[in-house]
This record gives structure tokens, C-alpha cells and sequence, in this order.
């Protein structure tokens, strides 16, 4: 049996070479997954331009079935990087369950891409409201927004009190009674996490990210970087390209990281 499948296998890896088609590439799959775990919109759009048979696979014969199973299989993992996100077991779980009922009503092809790109969009909104919707008020909620839209730029308390209107220091502690960090801490993180991605998913050099968010200068990017994932920039991503990322990219999502010396 194992040596029928084997030769099967063999057969497979042929007739694919042969119709040069070659399955998804596995950083562009990483990509998606580590945006639905962020709460990043983009993975909307990772999951438009990777879902198809074209580069997905073939598991079956019938192109509208062999789209079916494709579906479970990418639904399963994006609720396994929700959950890693901070989505609840049970929440995800269900969630997968009504999106693999849904899916096994459509009748055309077109139906299953549109509610794979639904299903993506659920779960990767449902990660990003968990990091607002921790009873954060309306004016943190807005920090935190103001935040995330100008992560290349220096963003400074001063900017943000002013843009929702309250004042530097009872704003300040606001912000650290809700989320038990101060706004310099999030901004910085808030930085890190983005440059993390940028790393990953560009051949952008370290000082070229480095500017992209506004470091002061290429050594104190990487003095902070080190503190928050315990490595430089360029060991991070060679972690990365050595099949690493599983240990470098969320160690410090899951508490691995200690307090940043913003100095």
C-alpha cells in the first residue's frame, strides 16, 4: 500500500511538472495567516489572490468539489490563526462549522470564492475588534486608531490629546488604566508588530524598514527590535527564511516579550 502511494505521489509531482503548475507559495500562504492573526484587513486580499485551484491543488475531479475541499482546508487553518489571535475556542470553531454549512450549499464556483473571502473577513475582523473591544472607551478606541494610521510617522501623545481633544497627561492616564500600557509602549509596539510584517513580506533592507515607521535611526530600531522579539531585525528574518517563524514571529505575541526600555 505505502509503496502504491508512493509511486502515486511520484506519478502526481510529474504530471504537475509537466503541466508546469506548481501549488501556492508557502511564504505567500504564512502571509495570509499571519495577517488574520494580527486582525489585519489585508488578509482579505491575500485570500483573493491565493484561493484557486490554479494554485491551491487538485483534489478532485469535479472542479466545483475540488473547490469544496480547498475551502475546508483554508477555513480550518484561518480559524487556527484566529485562535491564535485571541478568537475563543468555541466561538471559532462554530464559526467554521456555519461557513463549511454555508459553503456546502453553493452551487457555483464563483459562490465558494465569495464566501471564502466572507469567512476570511469574519474571522480576521472579529481578531481586530478583540484588541479594541477589551472595554476600551470611545477616546482609546480613537488613540488607537490614530495610532494604526500613522505608524510612518512620529507619533507623539501631544498629537494624538490634541486630535480627540483632551488633555496630554489625563489622556496618558486614561490610556494606561484601560490597557495597562503606556500610549509610548503601544506606539512602539504597535511599530514593531508592522515592521515585523514588513520584514517578512518585503526584500526591504533593515534600514529601509527602519524609516518606513519613523525610527530615529537604524541602531535604535534594532536595540528596540531585539527587546521585543529577542532577535535584530536580520536574524528575525533569516529565522524566517530557515522555517523559523513559528518560534520568531509569535513568541512575543504569547507573552514572551518583557517590558520595552524606551530609552
Amino acid at each position: 500500500m505505502r509503496k502504491r502511494a508512493r509511486e502515486q505521489i511520484s506519478y502526481l509531482e510529474y504530471m504537475n511538472r509537466e503541466n508546469d503548475f506548481q501549488h501556492s507559495d508557502y511564504e505567500e500562504e504564512l502571509r495570509m495567516y499571519r495577517y488574520v492573526r494580527n486582525g489585519d484587513p489585508r488578509a482579505v486580499e491575500e485570500a483573493r489572490k491565493s484561493f484557486c485551484a490554479r494554485k491551491q491543488g487538485h483534489l478532485s475531479d469535479d472542479p466545483l468539489t475540488n473547490m469544496k475541499y480547498l475551502f475546508v482546508a483554508s477555513i480550518t487553518l484561518v480559524m487556527r490563526a484566529a485562535i491564535t489571535g485571541g478568537m475563543n475556542n468555541e466561538t471559532a470553531y462554530t464559526s467554521s462549522d456555519y461557513y463549511i454549512q454555508q459553503m456546502d450549499r453553493c452551487k457555483t464556483i464563483g459562490k465558494v470564492n465569495r464566501l471564502h473571502e466572507e469567512a476570511v473577513a469574519y474571522f480576521t475582523n472579529h481578531v481586530e475588534n478583540l484588541k479594541k473591544d477589551k472595554i476600551y472607551s470611545k477616546t482609546v478606541v480613537r488613540c488607537i486608531d490614530y495610532i494604526s494610521r500613522h505608524l510612518n510617522q512620529p507619533v507623539r501623545v501631544a498629537d494624538i490629546a490634541a486630535r480627540v481633544g483632551k488633555h496630554p497627561d489625563y489622556l496618558s492616564s486614561l490610556f494606561k488604566k484601560e490597557t495597562g500600557r503606556t500610549m509610548t509602549e503601544y506606539i512602539m509596539e504597535s511599530k514593531l508588530r508592522a515592521a515585523e510584517n514588513m520584514l517578512l513580506d518585503s526584500d526591504c533592507s533593515c534600514a529601509m524598514v527602519s524609516a518606513a515607521f519613523a525610527f530615529s535611526s537604524q541602531s535604535y530600531f534594532t536595540k528596540m527590535f531585539r527587546q521585543y522579539t529577542g532577535d535584530t531585525p536580520k536574524k528575525f528574518r533569516e529565522k524566517y527564511l530557515q522555517g523559523g517563524v513559528g518560534d520568531a514571529a509569535v513568541r512575543h505575541h504569547e507573552g514572551g516579550h518583557g517590558d520595552l526600555e524606551l530609552v
